[in-house]
């Protein structure tokens, strides 16, 4: 399927001119994280909330030393090219133009996710399966500017807020923060002398005001199906993950996600990355065995890093060839040819086990 299907047409966009203060205003008011920008009606990059945060923009700025070059799709390009290119930049969103780079539309992680989410990628995984294990965490003691910091970061959407026995007592979305510091947090007192000034209110403050509560928190043994139609239910980028206790254990993010569908970051220790001609079952299959083999790899050879590229032989009918490239004490490169790839990646997995088999016995 290519994006057109599952893009948005009609898309708030923002010449090169516009104000600051009036792309916050935009950005706030439509809760938009990635929003396009255009010079002489032609596109020419993406405003991006982490950036904003990231550099401390002020309503004076001009938005121009903000704009991120990302590069746009054809309205032809299939989903895991757009998977792909979101992952490459870093971004939830990416900008689709047509032959004279006029914008057509905007398809975003969202998008993609509300179509895939009935795919039974998502069913043979859980929650523990993609979680981001290492994030920060904040107590209720600390301000606004710290939860500010490490948002621009780690970017990280909905930072938990933990009370002195660890357990979560709120939480900060990315929105809130901008909504705040640039003075345009709706139904609360602003800093008026700031806003007189036209400077951020504070961020002295403490982070209590500005935090949720209400947000629902996740297991790490809930189905991720189910935990990421939560997710898109109330359209945020990050959940977070708590133990029987209410503490956090982690941060499930949409982001994350997609490592899954683009066959990156697939591995628990090891950086495992695949590539190629494969299907969504086949990422299973590649997780599924490189974990049975994982800890062995990573606590005997070092192993930090795999990747697996898949693709047809030409002129061959039927016919593929699997590299696999092993980074660890040493770089090992496996090659195996046949036609059917199950068979092909259990292949390259054992003469991998036996290569390192074959170094420890030289040592």
């Amino acid at each position: 399927m290519n994006i057109s299907k599952i893009m948005t047409k009609k898309v708030s966009l923002i010449d090169k001119s516009t104000p600051m203060n009036t792309v916050l205003s935009i950005m706030d008011s439509q809760e938009i994280k990635e929003l396009p920008v255009v010079k002489n009606k032609k596109y020419i990059g993406l405003l991006i909330y982490y950036d904003l945060i990231s550099q401390e923009a002020s309503k004076t700025d001009k938005i121009e030393k903000f704009i991120r070059k990302v590069p746009t799709l054809s309205a032809r390009d299939g989903i895991e090219t757009a998977i792909s290119t979101m992952q490459t930049n870093g971004t939830g969103a990416i900008a689709i133009t047509d032959e004279d780079e006029r914008l057509v539309g905007i398809v975003s992680d969202y998008d993609i996710l509300k179509l895939l989410i009935n795919s039974r990628v998502f069913d043979a995984l859980k929650v523990e399966d993609v979680v981001i294990r290492r994030f920060p965490v904040l107590r209720t003691e600390d301000t606004i500017g710290k939860a500010q910091n490490l948002a621009a970061v780690n970017k990280i959407d909905g930072l938990p807020i933990i009370d002195n026995f660890g357990k979560v007592v709120g939480q900060v979305l990315l929105s809130d923060i901008m909504r705040y510091v640039f003075s345009a947090y709706a139904g609360k007192k602003t800093d008026k002398k700031a806003m007189d000034r036209n400077l951020p209110a504070p961020l002295d403050k403490n982070v209590m005001e500005i935090s949720r509560r209400e947000l629902p928190k996740i297991s790490l043994t809930l189905n991720l199906r189910k935990a990421l139609e939560i997710m898109l239910f109330n359209k945020v980028k990050g959940m977070i993950v708590v133990d029987n206790d209410g503490k956090p254990v982690g941060i499930l993010s949409r982001l994350k996600i997609l490592d899954i569908l683009s066959g990156r970051n697939i591995g628990d220790s090891i950086d495992v990355q695949l590539s190629g001609e494969y299907d969504w079952d086949f990422i299973l299959l590649v997780r599924s065995d490189i974990n049975k083999k994982e800890r062995f790899f990573f606590n005997f050879a070092n192993i930090t890093k795999i990747k697996i590229h898949i693709k047809r032989i030409r002129d061959i009918s039927g016919k593929y060839q699997l590299n696999l490239l092993a980074f660890g004490k040493k770089k090992i490169n496996i090659k195996v040819e046949g036609v059917i790839k199950e068979v092909l990646l259990q292949e390259a997995i054992e003469k991998l086990e036996n290569a390192l088999e074959h170094t420890k016995r030289n040592f």
